[in-house]
């Protein structure tokens, strides 16, 4: 191995690992490697851009906009809305129709686009089957992946395999050189999943019934019946007359406010204008026994102070500041996690990171490297602190919390307090109201440090840092209780709708907060919970960085709603809810997709400009406008593919091709052109795990021309093999977005994908190696 093949695999081992943890984009990992290929010298200037002119990038590029069209004007819809009409309630009728209907649509179409279709009407399939949707969900996100393998437009891994060809001087692969072997793989999907599949499948997602209101089934399913409070507003409460907006109670409080019920009359979704009248009774969405437990608070007294403003502490009491040691295990679990208070005996009071000092909800923040703790505990324990290998000190004693002193008050516990008794951990303060207790006057003395098990008595005065706002605003609420009886109460009504979205495969929302998206007023609509790997999630939303997959259940008025149906970060999941479809334009669509078939199969035109003919035509007939265009393509793969492409020209002249092909030639070549074949599929699906299938594909290109050429066999099997394994990723929710847009709303886990999605890529690769050589001979 030369140096210059060590750096550019080390390159290429460094652009793998990126893309498998995604620490930046995949794609400007991609434009990364290139510019690095081309400045190394690996690359010419002029070869590095030949990617984006690839006729796989247009080819891709033209397929996106045709499924699109296919789509907008409802030809999709229609078939995959007539399902449960046609097939009945058993459950393996269905795996069976699901899967077939997902396949045929992806062979034309973007297989996302194809899965994303048929989710309404799989959800609806279930309900009337009264079968959990995570037994029907992964065998559409697999039926979909599965049927993009039956033409050369259905899969980018294919749509590559044949221009990569052609551009090596080949014969590239026609429109349905694939089909054969496709539905033959389609059929034995169809068949593990209706007899192994079947039986290893989660039954997670709790089966929704038919009677009654979609919402009423969503709320039951996402575990809101019994959430579901009522809080009554006294009569002169002085918050008579203020809006929900002004009295910040649903933060207060730390619920949802989904109804008022006013004099008889229910109002739903209330807006944060909506006034409060004294005798209304609000319906919030929360848990019992936190509200019970942050009105038990109403009691207390707040005083701001300072550390001037305190007695010195007892003798044996210091300070601490602390960051984590590199490696440390600690790194991203919380203090809460770590039972930091009682493992250590010290009370964390602030975290200082990024130059910014944190006070509030502390026990909630995952750690990260650089982050120093602020601490108060006796020095036995600090000193024991000090010598702990996962911290590395950085001082000890009072001037170690000293930034602290402006943001420390008092909260006064008088007789007769609910708190009285209790211990600090049942108080739940940090918890509920996002406070650090550092300590009590008790008695004109000082205590600092103290530990959960330590009980609050009357007169105590904790020493608390933190933000008081929300402690104040519970404390301006008055004789506000819950009331006992739970209200009957829908959540829909003629003018309010509750909807069950997931989040689209290259959603914007990804990665942020709802918070950080201002989502109620961006959108008009509420979040009542969030579903993520199976369990339905109500606590913390606000601060919960959304993923790819996660099914949100909103609330709002049906015209704002009706406004979301159009937005590309969301899928509904609700056949009743869709985009108005230009179904007069549906002919042109077909005609389209009809003109790009007939192009390719006589030979008239290549492939990519026969996929561009019929874009094109998508486009000035309407089915599409170019907006809709833009937003269809999935630039993320395009640019991927194209700034991946020229790896291949830099694995050929550097000889790391020559190598890898030496490599398999020498271990497998012995064994025949099986067992290269078969080293070849399991190397590209093992690829496709974790990567997207066609950097895949254009990573084993070089190695199967040359392995081809020193074998003396014909290349065209072993390029169809790597296509179609790169196809096979069944194994992780990542490795194709079909399986991450069904893993909300299946209710899925990762580990869900690698029981069911292990044996079917085996099968595959097993019948792959036996059945290629059938159709295309060594």
């Amino acid at each position: 191995m030369t140096l210059q093949i060590g750096l550019l695999f080390l390159l290429l081992a460094v652009m793998v690992y990126l893309f498998l943890t995604e620490k930046i984009p995949v794609d400007l990992t991609a434009f990364a490697g290139l510019v690095i290929l081309v400045f190394g010298g690996f690359l010419e200037p002029s070869e590095a851009f030949v990617g984006f002119s690839s006729p796989a990038v247009i080819t891709m590029l033209a397929v996106f906009v045709v499924s699109a069209g296919l789509l907008q004007t409802g030809v999709a819809d229609l078939i995959g809305g007539r399902l449960h009409k046609l097939v009945g309630g058993k459950e393996i009728t269905l795996i069976i129709v699901v899967m077939v209907v997902a396949g045929v649509l992806s062979a034309f179409m973007n297989n996302i686009a194809a899965a994303a279709v048929m989710m309404p009407a799989v959800a609806t399939l279930a309900r009337h089957a009264k079968l959990s949707p995570s037994r029907l969900f992964m065998p559409l996100s697999f039926g979909a992946i599965l049927g993009g393998t039956t033409t050369l437009v259905g899969t980018p891994p294919n749509i590559l395999a044949g221009a990569l060809l052609e551009d090596s001087g080949l014969e590239p692969f026609q429109l349905f050189d694939y089909t054969p072997l496709g539905l033959c793989i389609l059929a034995l999907g169809v068949i593990y999943m209706t007899t192994i599949g079947k039986k290893l499948l989660p039954s997670r997602v709790p089966v929704a019934k038919e009677d009654g209101a979609g919402g009423q089934n969503l709320s039951r399913l996402y575990g809101l019946e019994d959430r579901l409070l009522s809080i009554r507003i006294p009569e002169g409460s002085h918050l008579s007359g203020r809006s929900l907006g002004e009295t910040r109670l649903g933060t207060a409080l730390g619920v949802k406010v989904v109804g008022i019920e006013r004099d008889g009359d229910r109002s739903l979704a209330p807006e944060a204008a909506s006034v409060i009248r004294g005798g209304d009774v609000l319906v919030v969405e929360g848990r019992r026994s936190d509200l019970e437990q942050l009105f038990d608070m109403q009691g207390v007294e707040v005083r701001a102070t300072g550390s001037a403003g305190l007695p010195l502490p007892e003798q044996g009491v210091g300070g601490i500041r602390l960051s984590l040691a590199k490696g440390s295990p600690m790194i991203g679990k919380t203090l809460r996690e770590l039972n930091f208070r009682q493992r250590y005996g010290v009370v964390v009071v602030g975290l200082a990171r990024g130059g910014e000092l944190l006070r509030h909800r502390l026990g909630e923040l995952p750690l990260e490297v650089g982050d120093a703790l602020l601490g108060l505990g006796s020095r036995k324990r600090l000193e024991a602190l000090d010598q702990d290998d996962d911290f590395v000190t950085v001082e000890i004693g009072f001037s170690a919390v000293n930034e602290l002193e402006e943001h420390v008050f008092l909260l006064r516990i008088p007789e007769g307090s609910h708190l009285v008794g209790n211990t600090l951990g049942q108080s739940r303060l940090g918890e509920l109201v996002g406070l650090t207790i550092g300590g009590v006057l008790r008695n004109g003395k000082m205590v600092l440090g103290m530990l959960a098990e330590e009980k609050i008595e009357a007169g105590d005065q904790l020493i608390t840092l933190g933000e008081p706002s929300r402690i104040l605003s519970l404390i301006k609420l008055g004789e506000v209780a819950v009331e006992s009886q739970t209200p009957t109460l829908s959540l829909e009504s003629e003018t309010v709708g509750v909807e069950e979205v997931a989040l689209a495969p290259r959603s914007s929302l990804a990665r942020h907060t709802l918070r950080e998206l201002n989502f109620r007023e961006r959108y008009g609509l509420q979040v009542l919970a969030l579903w993520r790997e199976g369990e339905s999630v109500h606590e913390g939303m606000a601060r919960l960085r959304l993923r790819l997959g996660d099914a949100l259940l909103l609330q709002g008025p049906r015209a704002k709603i009706q406004q979301l149906i159009s937005d590309p970060d969301f899928v509904f999941l609700s056949q009743d809810v869709h985009a108005p479809r230009r179904t007069a334009r549906a002919p042109w669509a077909i005609g389209a997709l009809a003109l790009m078939i007939v192009l390719v199969a006589t030979g008239y035109q290549p492939i990519q400009v026969a996929a561009f003919a019929a874009a094109t035509v998508t486009l000035l007939c309407g089915a599409l406008t170019m907006e809709e265009a833009y937003r269809a393509i999935e630039w993320r793969a395009i640019f991927l593919v194209a700034a991946m492409l020229p790896v291949g020209t830099a694995m050929e002249r550097t000889g790391a091709a020559d190598l890898m092909a030496q490599s398999v030639t020498e271990i497998a070549g012995p064994l025949g052109p099986y067992a290269v074949l078969a080293s070849l599929l399991l190397l590209a699906s093992v690829l496709s795990q974790g990567l997207d299938g066609a950097p895949a594909v254009v990573l084993l290109t070089p190695v199967v021309l040359q392995a081809s050429e020193e074998l003396g066999i014909s290349p065209y099997p072993l390029m169809m093999g790597i296509s179609l394994a790169a196809s096979a990723a069944f194994m992780t929710p990542f490795s194709h977005k079909a399986n991450l847009l069904v893993m909300g709303a299946g209710g899925y886990r990762s580990a869900d994908y690698l029981k069911v999605g292990t044996p079917l890529t085996i099968v595959l690769l097993v019948m792959l190696t036996f059945l290629i050589p059938l159709f295309w001979a060594f």
